[in-house]
């Protein structure tokens, strides 16, 4: 028990999370040298890097899917994952942030705070996870530490703890200042980063750098009352000034900021210190930390499922106990039992086989035959599942036809595959194709190229087909009532219900309302448990706006309101649902239906020069700007528009402004033109 509790300790699980092309697969390549997990770094511009190994990735320089690691640095065990950048792989960021205990942001000292930055920023903190920041390629022309720090205030709405900071920036940055021991730190080019050298700082430097220390025990005193009296009475040590900091960080009441330049090897090791220094262990974290740790209470997280040969290879997240192989845990999601055959470390591509792992580890499992991204697994039968995180709406859609009846067979294959990988494709299957619904242009193109590589077949491709949603456009709430009767089998089915319909504010999504009388007679119904007879008449509820009325578009931003059941003898669960169908269709007959589109916000970063024809541009996909302002020497306009009107958008863009326009391009919300 004792060696257990001092390996989570002792554990570190950590992702790296930002904008695409902020270096974070750089910055992971670089941890898993200096750990020496690998003996060669590989570049993303050269496509070797070991976190990238789809062949996608490496063709693109780009990260698609979330790809884990452990490796060590001192006594410390870390588990990394490397997220994607591109908005179209949320789904990659959103379930490795679920099995994460802490995150470091990548910022680009160009760039500062870049809209995926702000989007995964964003997600992370929804989850409360505690994060540190590193401030990268300090070495490029343009760089300014200062902005990208008051970037993250005003729109990460954090507070940076700023514990270096660069000696020259730009083509001058050549070392940085260790502002808790005030040292310069070098890092030697003869060995590719691995020795620092470290020497007292002098002159210029030690009065900038004292100026930036006053300021950061100003606020970690501001911040935590413990070290407030040292602070005044100064009789503080660098290990107090240390223990605050992780204080504070695990509070999330500020992020701890490093910085270097991981394509020249500086700053890496600092990182991993603070990643162990400051950033919680699985037992200081959530869920655990809500529990008490027992060896023989296990409950664990399904975040990823891939098919290998037919097999499903399961990433999971521990969160208690100890898992061992050839054992037999229950999967509170499927209420069944699921045999763990074998278990791995991972290492992106490459696996370790162990024979058990424990509370804190991320790890690979073969042997569950049924399991499914977001299911948990428990040894009791009695615990309520993790919430489910799988929710995302596709937005674009794509029609897949085969060529022939034996590449119809291939494609349905594949794409059941990809779907069970993904839950955020959709595939609805129709006679001589399919409409495959994913989450952008990019996500779509990357599913073409993995079937004609991986499964030999050129599907014919359609256009792309925006999905539309439709909401009501009432000011009052529509009533309406139905009275449901049929005999079904040798039992008779009533169900009269009383409902309203409501509009909501645009972005809301929906919202199903059950009153008080409503409860009391669905509950008495003998088919299943309190909760779960509620909670089926909700969800219910909300498939039927889901599934639409006019060509199958589905109803949001509505509130369904279940005023009454008038109960008779016959009342039924299965007449009330009946019931609830048709009410719904009734007042959809009575309401101002309006359709809705998928709205995209555009942040493009432009030269001056350029501003004009990226102007006209926009005009043409009838985009509305909201914000245009100035970013260092370049401007920057931030636009939404609706998506039916941004295919191609890129490729003109970069067209019209011969490549010097940074485009981003994310789902905003749906709404009408």
């Amino acid at each position: 028990m004792k060696k257990i509790l001092e390996h989570i300790k002792a554990t570190r699980n950590i992702g790296i999370i930002a904008h695409i092309d902020a270096g974070k697969t750089t910055v992971s390549e670089r941890i898993l040298y200096y750990t020496h997990k690998i003996h060669r770094m590989g570049e993303v511009h050269t496509g070797n890097t070991t976190m990238d190994f789809m062949p996608e990735e490496q063709e693109r320089g780009i990260t698609i899917t979330a790809a884990s690691t452990h490796c060590e640095w001192k006594e410390y065990a870390i588990n990394l994952i490397d997220t994607p950048g591109h908005v179209d792989f949320t789904i990659e960021v959103e379930r490795s942030l679920r099995v994460l205990d802490g995150a470091v942001g990548i910022f680009c000292a160009v760039g500062g705070v870049e809209p995926q930055s702000e989007t995964v920023w964003r997600q992370s903190e929804n989850l409360h996870i505690p994060k540190i920041a590193f401030i990268n390629k300090l070495d490029r022309i343009g760089a300014d530490f200062e902005n990208v720090l008051l970037s993250m205030q005003t729109r990460l709405q954090t507070k940076p703890l700023v514990l270096q900071i660069p000696l020259g920036q730009g083509q001058e940055f050549s070392a940085l200042a260790d502002l808790l021991t005030l040292q310069k730190m070098e890092f030697s080019e003869e060995d590719q980063g691995e020795t620092i050298i470290y020497t007292p700082l002098e002159g210029d430097e030690l009065v900038e750098a004292e100026i930036w220390r006053d300021k950061l025990l100003e606020e970690i005193a501001e911040l935590d009352d413990t070290f407030l009296e040292k602070y005044f009475n100064k009789t503080y040590t660098i290990e107090d000034i240390k223990q605050s900091i992780r204080t504070i960080t695990i509070a999330k009441l500020a992020t701890p900021t490093l910085m270097g330049s991981a394509l020249k090897n500086s700053g890496i090791q600092p990182l991993l210190d603070a990643v162990c220094d400051y950033l919680p262990s699985p037992l200081e974290a959530k869920p655990l930390k809500s529990e008490e740790f027992n060896p023989d209470a296990i409950k664990a997280l399904v975040f990823k499922v891939i098919l290998e040969n037919n097999y499903r290879f399961s990433f999971v997240r521990i969160y208690n106990g100890t898992l061992k192989e050839s054992s037999t845990l229950y999967n509170i999601n499927l209420k069944k039992h699921e045999r763990i055959d074998r278990i791995y470390k991972l290492h992106a591509d490459y696996r370790e086989m162990v024979k058990e792992a424990y509370a804190g580890d991320l790890v690979g499992i073969i042997g569950m035959k049924t399991v499914q991204t977001g299911h948990t697994l428990s040894n009791d039968t009695n615990l309520a599942p993790y919430e489910d995180f799988t929710k995302f709406q596709p937005v674009i859609s794509l029609t897949f036809e085969p060529k022939n009846s034996v590449e119809a067979e291939t494609l349905a294959t594949a794409l059941a595959r990809y779907c069970l990988e993904d839950p955020t494709l959709v595939v609805n299957s129709e006679e001589g194709f399919c409409l495959v619904s994913g989450m952008g242009e990019l996500h779509l193109s990357i599913l073409a190229e993995r079937i004609e590589r991986e499964y030999k077949i050129k599907p014919r491709v359609g256009n792309p087909q925006v999905i539309l949603k439709e909401s009501i456009n009432n000011v009052d709430p529509i009533q309406a009532t139905y009275r449901f009767e049929r005999e079904l089998g040798d039992k008779l089915h009533q169900g009269h219900v009383e409902i309203s319909l409501e509009k909501r504010e645009r972005g809301q999504g929906n919202k199903i309302f059950i009153s008080e009388e409503a409860r009391d007679i669905i509950q008495k119904q003998k088919t299943n448990t309190k909760e779960d007879t509620i909670q089926s008449v909700e969800e219910y509820c909300a498939s039927i706006l889901e599934s639409g009325y006019n060509n199958g578009l589905a109803l949001t931003d509505v509130q369904f309101n279940l005023i009454n059941i008038m109960e008779t003898d016959n009342t039924t669960l299965v007449g009330v649902q009946n019931a609830l169908h048709f009410a719904l269709e009734q007042a959809y007959c009575q309401a101002s239906v309006i359709t809705l589109y998928p709205i995209m916000k555009l942040e493009i970063t432009v030269p001056e020069d350029n501003l004009g024809a990226t102007m006209n541009l926009l005009n043409t996909c009838k985009a509305k700007v909201e914000q245009l302002f100035e970013k260092q020497d370049l401007k920057c306009i931030v636009a939404l528009a609706p998506m039916q009107e941004l295919f191609g958008f890129a490729t003109n863009l970069r067209s019209s402004t011969q490549g010097r326009a940074n485009l981003t391009m994310q789902f905003f919300h749906y709404d009408t033109i």
